[in-house]
């Protein structure tokens, strides 16, 4: 099998799980291969077990998301609301109870995802910095957060198990975001920022 049809087979059954997975149905071998229209042993040709193609699967839609926000939040205004607005699209983007508890089961997984995805909000920052509008932003603010990242991660499995309760998206969100002021922002500045990454996400929900 030469490589180009090797690539597009795994594509196929990333594809495949993928759906099943925003469908919030049950994934199993069986379901990816016929979703796939792909024989039942194909998929040991591409893959170990579950765990691996979930985690390649959840990996393509965080790099998918983060892409996405990359467009979709240039426009917005400061740029450290920016991360705010991620932080809440995180939060929302999983909600299928599979994928929750999969996360929930391989936290470092997730973690290295988000790692992988933070150049993006790094840029951001050193626009904030750099922008004579936020004399308030600083080098001590980026410090900051580059410090309380790593908790930000601890604390999503919390925000997924909260999620798996039932709870908002919205409240999850606005709890994490309370409890870590991740730009150590005046108490004032901080709510700001939650108030109107909640008023934009709610607004680019009713948008699409």
């Amino acid at each position: 099998m030469n490589i180009k049809k090797r690539e597009k087979t795994k594509a196929k059954l990333l594809k495949a799980i993928r759906f099943i997975i925003a469908k919030g149905e049950k994934v199993s071998v069986i379901t990816i291969t016929k979703k796939a229209k792909l024989a039942y042993g194909t998929f040991y040709r591409y893959f170990k077990d579950l765990d691996e193609i979930y985690y390649e699967a959840i990996e393509e839609l965080l790099f998918d998301l983060a892409k996405k926000l990359e467009r979709d939040l240039k426009d917005i205004y400061p740029a450290p609301l920016r991360v705010y607005v991620t932080w809440y699209t995180v939060i929302d983007f999983y909600k299928d109870k599979n994928t929750v508890t999969w996360l929930l089961d391989h936290p470092g997984k997730i973690n290295k995802a988000f790692l992988d995805t933070q150049p993006m909000s790094e840029v951001w920052i050193e626009e904030a910095i750099k922008d004579p509008k936020l004399p308030s932003f600083t080098k001590k603010n980026a410090d900051h957060y580059m410090k309380v990242r790593t908790y930000l991660f601890w604390m999503y499995s919390n925000a997924l198990n909260e999620l798996l309760k039932g709870r908002k998206s919205v409240d999850v969100y606005t709890e994490l975001m309370s409890a870590a002021n991740i730009f150590n922002f005046s108490d004032k500045i901080h709510k700001f920022y939650i108030k109107e990454s909640i008023k934009y996400s709610k607004e680019a929900q009713r948008n699409y």
